[in-house]
């Protein structure tokens, strides 16, 4: 019970700390809250300059979505999201490093490794924010509003499908212990997240061998989800909610299992070297 007790405080302060200097910088949120329709406007300017008035008709038949605005807006929090939730572990862990401050976390009696979950659901609880203001933007500027259902849904969705990426940075913050190098592993993989979740466009556009790769990420069935509860997009690969939350469950509890094998091992093996603090 004490442990447990040690956790929720321990999780709370990490939100806490988190929040404060995310806040602290309000140029930098209002400039991450701002990408996602940056980046729809870049899209939608694209299929304006290629296919000319009937870009918007072709976007509707193509995706089923009517409002390509709210749909690259989804996308791009989502993918936002994503790129900061794989970052944020293995930077927090890098930047300790160079202040001196990591191998103190040795002397608490807090796993190190949750300390690193806590930090990757703080980021998630962020992407829950923007997502509820990026999206609320768009619904109060078409005229429409959803249910709490609705919203209760979507953050549950954005949630199953964001935290599972903490076990891809706990692979990436394995490595920053190892070999102290952040930003060239968590780009790659930032890269092939961006490209197979179908963030800013159906994923049905790529051939059936890729599309299959793409049912192991846990964005790539959010967003079908999120389009299918905030803008009721239709997807073409006929699977059900409940089909792809379970899916998203499954591939959660697998990421996470691999993330804290390699943290575990990568770890140790740092331990026996000497190297957890080695700048």
């Amino acid at each position: 019970m004490r442990r447990v007790r040690n956790a929720f405080l321990t999780l709370f302060a990490v939100i806490v700390k988190e929040m404060k200097i995310t806040f602290r910088y309000l140029g930098s949120l209002l400039m991450i809250a701002a990408m996602p329709f940056m980046f729809g406007g870049m899209m939608m300017g694209v299929g304006y300059a290629v296919a000319g008035p009937s870009a918007f008709a072709n976007f509707a038949v193509n995706t089923g979505v009517g409002n390509p605005l709210l749909y690259t807006t989804l996308g791009g929090v989502l993918m936002i999201g994503s790129m900061i939730l794989v970052e944020n572990t293995a930077g927090i862990i890098r930047e300790e490093q160079m202040m001196g401050t990591f191998e103190l976390h040795y002397l608490t009696p807090n796993s190190t490794m949750m300390l690193w979950l806590f930090h990757s659901l703080s980021t998630s609880l962020l992407t829950l924010i923007i997502l509820a203001v990026d999206v609320a933007a768009v619904l109060a500027w078409q005229g429409s509003l959803l249910s709490p259902v609705d919203w209760l849904v979507a953050a549950l969705v954005t949630l199953l499908g964001l935290l599972p990426l903490a076990g891809i940075g706990l692979a990436v913050a394995a490595l920053t212990v190892r070999f102290k190098e952040v930003w060239a592993v968590a780009n790659v993989i930032n890269s092939f997240i961006a490209m197979l979740s179908g963030f800013y466009y159906p994923l049905e556009v790529f051939p059936a061998a890729v599309r299959l790769i793409s049912t192991a990420l846990p964005t790539s069935h959010a967003a079908q989800i999120l389009r299918g509860v905030v803008s009721e997009g239709v997807s073409a690969t006929g699977l059900l909610l409940w089909e792809r939350v379970a899916v998203m469950a499954a591939l959660g509890v697998a990421y996470l299992l691999l993330g804290r094998i390699l943290y575990s091992r990568w770890e140790d093996e740092a331990r026996s070297r000497g190297e957890l603090s080695k700048y």
